[in-house]
């Protein structure tokens, strides 16, 4: 049985801004739904950082830019989530987060339903953490990219190589797009 994303309901008062389903794997029926915090991560040049994301994996061949973030831990808030992510991908605090909307989207290979929680986040430069990243982010994540939100957003929406690049970008220029058109004057 196919399932609809546009009509799974799920129990928060968070807005949901977007539902992309995956169109580029074999569809084989979900068996998971996943809770994930992500942020926009912006330093004090206006820059957006992202993590390039290179290799192989069971997706195949990898070479995007990603928004920082990952799975709600037991007993973490959703705010809780996203400082530890940031702190350990990047290696920095937060000194401003702002939250924006959620966005679900569905990965066949893995037959998962990822509800995501997005903010906007200003990094704390004075404030450094040594990475604690995971055995699979440190083979998967070359390098922090800091790029202006109109070279970020262009990246993502021209250099889709491989089905997962398409997939990640899909997501994360989405809600790029959707920060620049409703909190910045950069696309109006």
């Amino acid at each position: 049985m196919d399932i609809d994303i546009n009509r799974i309901k799920f129990d928060t008062d968070i807005e949901i801004l977007g539902r992309f389903k995956d169109d580029l794997f074999k569809y084989e029926g979900y068996d998971h739904v996943r809770y994930t915090s992500r942020a926009l991560i912006e330093n004090s040049k206006g820059e957006f950082g992202f993590l390039h994301i290179v290799g192989e994996d069971f997706f195949g061949i990898r070479n995007h830019l990603e928004t920082c973030g990952g799975g709600i831990e037991e007993n973490e808030t959703i705010f809780d989530a996203i400082e530890r992510e940031v702190k350990e991908e990047m290696g920095y605090g937060i000194k401003d987060i702002q939250l924006l909307g959620a966005v679900i989207d569905t990965y066949n290979l893995i037959k998962r339903i990822t509800f995501s929680t997005f903010f906007h986040c200003v990094i704390d430069e004075d404030i450094k953490y040594e990475l604690h990243r995971t055995i699979e982010e440190k083979a998967l994540i070359k390098e922090i990219v800091w790029l202006k939100p109109l070279e970020a957003l262009s990246f993502m929406q021209n250099n889709n190589k491989s089905n997962v690049d398409s997939l990640v970008h899909r997501r994360d220029a989405f809600i790029l797009k959707y920060y620049l058109e409703n909190y910045t004057d950069l696309l109006k």
